[in-house]
């Protein structure tokens, strides 16, 4: 009687465990990383990388410092970029932001920066809910099913927020990058 539960139970859990969706790393999450180098000892490059941080990512909307730790030459925080679509009419649905992780690691000479977990945020106060994309990756179409939305306008407001994102992310990452290397010449 144990064999034919087991039997019967694996039966019916096999089929589950092989239609389970992959996860959100299976596309891979959209990440901007840059390394920077620079003559100076790791305490210097800190302070330079903090000020940078101030005038570049410390002015974007939402931007928050959460860690910094000057002798273990870490800078933690967040950032957003305000979105909204200009393609569509739904455009309150889709108005949101684009919430997003810095991390600046600095060691002597090299100064390394990463923007990751970029997530996508509709307006909740709109009548019939915001449309929310939640995890921006690399593929053509967000990780799961967007509710209210088809699948022709999901692709392209998708596409539409991941453009967005990457150009601001990518001036901003510029100007960091200009910051730093100025304030690090003789």
């Amino acid at each position: 009687m144990r064999t034919v539960l087991l039997i019967i139970l694996a039966a019916l859990l096999g089929p589950v465990a092989e239609c389970q969706p992959l996860g959100a790393d299976a596309a891979g999450a959209i990440t901007y990383s840059r390394s920077i180098t620079a003559p100076l000892n790791a305490v210097l490059l800190f302070d330079r990388a903090q000020e940078a941080w101030t005038w570049t990512f410390g002015k974007e909307p939402g931007a928050r410092a959460l860690r910094t730790d000057r002798d273990g030459g870490m800078l933690e925080g967040v950032a957003r970029v305000n979105y909204r679509s200009a393609h569509l009419s739904m455009r309150d649905e889709t108005m949101g932001t684009i919430q997003y992780r810095v991390t600046i690691h600095v060691k002597a000479g090299e100064c390394r920066i990463t923007v990751s977990e970029l997530t996508h945020s509709g307006n909740r106060t709109t009548p019939r809910g915001g449309i929310h994309f939640g995890l921006l990756l690399r593929g053509d179409e967000p990780a799961g099913r967007v509710r209210g939305v088809g699948a022709s306008n999901s692709r392209r407001i998708y596409a539409e927020v991941k453009a967005v994102a990457d150009a601001r992310i990518s001036t901003v990452l510029q100007a960091f990058e200009a910051r730093l290397r100025a304030n690090t010449q003789p």
